[in-house]
C-alpha cells in the first residue's frame, strides 16, 4: 500500500514537472506561459502604437478642422465678390458681343455707302458741288427773304397811298355833294348870339364842307342847325338857321354839332372831277389861332 501510494506520488510528481516545463514554453514561439506573455507585451505595444497614432491623427485633423474654419471665414466674403465679378464678367462678355455686332453691321453699312459712293465718282468733287449747292440755296433764300421784305414794304407804302387817294376823293365827293362827313362830329368854340352864328372847335380836319347843313344835339336831341359859312384847317363858322332852334333852348357853348343826319346810305364816293374844286377861303394847311370869346354884343369882326 505504502508503495502504491510512494508510486503515485512520484507520478504526480512527474507530471507536475512536465505541465509546469509545458506550460513555461517558448518566448519565441509564442508557446506556453511565456509565449503568451510575449503576445500581450506585444499586442500592448502595438495598441499603444496604435493609440499614439490616433492621438496624433485627432490632433492633425483638429489643426485642418482649424485652418479650414479660418480658410472659410477669410474667403467667405471673397467668394460673393467672386460671383459678383463674374455676373460682371458676363454682362461685359456680352456687352461685347453687342459691340462687336454693331461693329460687324456697321462695316457692313460703310461697305454698301462706299460702294454707293463709288457709282458717283470723285468723291471730292461730289462733296465740292454739294458744298456749292448749298451755298447758292442758302444765297436764294436770303434773296428770297429779302424780297419779301421789300414787298412788304412796298405793299405797306401802297396801302398808305391808297388810304391817302381814298381819303382825298371822299372829302372831294363830300364837297361836290356839298354835305358835310356823315361821322364829323365838334363842339361850339363861341357862341354869337346878337350876330346869329357860331364858331367850330373842327373844321377841314374833321369833313366840315361848306355850305353844309350841321346838327345842334345836347342829351342827344336837335336843338338847332347850322348852316357853314366858312371851313379853316381846324375850324370854322356857321349861321344859325333861322326857326330851327326849339322853343326854350339856346345854341351854347360846348354844345355837340354833327352832321346832319339822313336816313339813306352814305354815298360812294365820287369821281374826281375834272375841275379843280371851289378853293377854301383860307390856307387848309395854316393852324388858325384861338378866338377870343366876346360878348353878345361884341362885333366878331372887329
Amino acid at each position: 500500500m505504502a508503495n502504491i501510494f510512494a508510486i503515485l506520488t512520484i507520478v504526480v510528481l512527474i507530471l507536475s514537472g512536465w505541465i509546469a516545463w509545458k506550460n513555461q514554453g517558448n518566448d519565441t514561439e509564442g508557446t506556453g506561459y511565456k509565449g503568451w506573455i510575449a503576445k500581450r507585451e506585444s499586442m500592448e505595444l502595438t495598441l499603444k502604437n496604435a493609440q499614439d497614432r490616433l492621438a496624433k491623427l485627432q490632433t492633425t485633423l483638429e489643426e485642418t478642422e482649424t485652418t479650414l474654419t479660418e480658410f472659410y471665414a477669410e474667403n467667405e466674403p471673397k467668394t460673393g465678390e467672386n460671383a459678383a465679378q463674374k455676373e460682371k464678367n458676363e454682362n461685359l462678355k456680352a456687352e461685347v458681343a453687342a459691340l462687336e455686332a454693331e461693329a460687324k453691321a456697321k462695316a457692313a453699312e460703310v461697305t454698301e455707302k462706299e460702294d454707293s459712293i463709288k457709282e458717283f465718282g470723285d468723291v471730292d468733287q461730289v462733296l465740292a458741288e454739294l458744298t456749292q449747292l448749298q451755298s447758292d440755296l442758302r444765297q436764294i433764300e436770303l434773296d428770297l427773304t429779302q424780297g419779301e421784305a421789300n414787298r412788304a414794304d412796298l405793299e405797306a407804302q401802297l396801302a398808305g397811298v391808297e388810304a391817302s387817294l381814298a381819303d382825298v376823293r371822299e372829302r372831294i365827293s363830300w364837297r361836290v355833294s356839298g354835305e358835310s362827313n356823315p361821322k364829323a362830329e365838334t363842339r361850339i368854340r363861341s357862341v354869337y348870339a346878337t350876330l346869329g352864328f357860331v364858331t367850330l372847335a373842327g373844321g377841314d380836319d374833321i369833313g366840315i364842307v361848306k355850305n353844309s347843313t350841321l346838327e345842334v344835339v345836347r342829351e342827344d336831341a336837335v336843338i338847332a342847325k347850322l348852316k357853314v359859312t366858312t371851313v379853316e384847317s381846324k375850324s370854322a363858322a356857321a349861321d344859325i338857321i333861322p326857326d330851327s332852334v326849339v322853343d326854350g333852348e339856346s345854341v351854347q357853348t360846348g354844345d355837340t354839332v354833327r352832321s346832319a343826319q339822313k336816313a339813306a346810305p352814305d354815298p360812294e364816293p365820287a369821281p374826281v372831277p375834272a375841275l379843280n374844286p371851289e378853293p377854301l377861303d383860307a390856307d387848309p394847311l395854316l393852324e388858325p389861332e384861338p378866338e377870343p370869346v366876346p360878348a353878345d354884343d361884341a362885333d366878331p369882326f372887329g
